[in-house]
């Protein structure tokens, strides 16, 4: 149904969650929206985001770990365009170096 709100859960870890000074919140979106969408609308709330999510260019950086109910958003068939659903949680965490 064209029109319905879904309520999207978002989760920010580690950095992200410093830097946007909270760990989750809810996104209401339109039904048929992707994930690509989410990543924008989030940063619509957290506009400290924006330099450590966006590229030069404006666009998602490679280095920017989505997860959609725990699942690789890369390795989703239709990857950043995968369309969302009521109940969806989205994880966005950032790159980790270690050894």
């Amino acid at each position: 149904m064209e029109g319905t709100n879904l309520n999207i859960k978002v989760n920010l870890i580690a950095t992200f969650k410093v830097l946007a000074g909270k760990n989750s919140l809810v996104l209401k979106m339109e039904n048929g929206q992707s994930v690509l969408d989410a990543f924008f609308l989030v940063l619509q709330h957290i506009p400290a985001l924006k330099p450590h999510w966006l590229d030069q260019n404006g666009l998602p950086h490679i280095y920017v770990h989505v997860f959609l109910n725990g699942d690789d958003v890369s390795t989703l068939m239709d990857g950043m365009r995968t369309k969302l659903q009521e109940g969806d949680c989205l994880d966005f965490i950032p790159p980790v170096a270690g050894g």
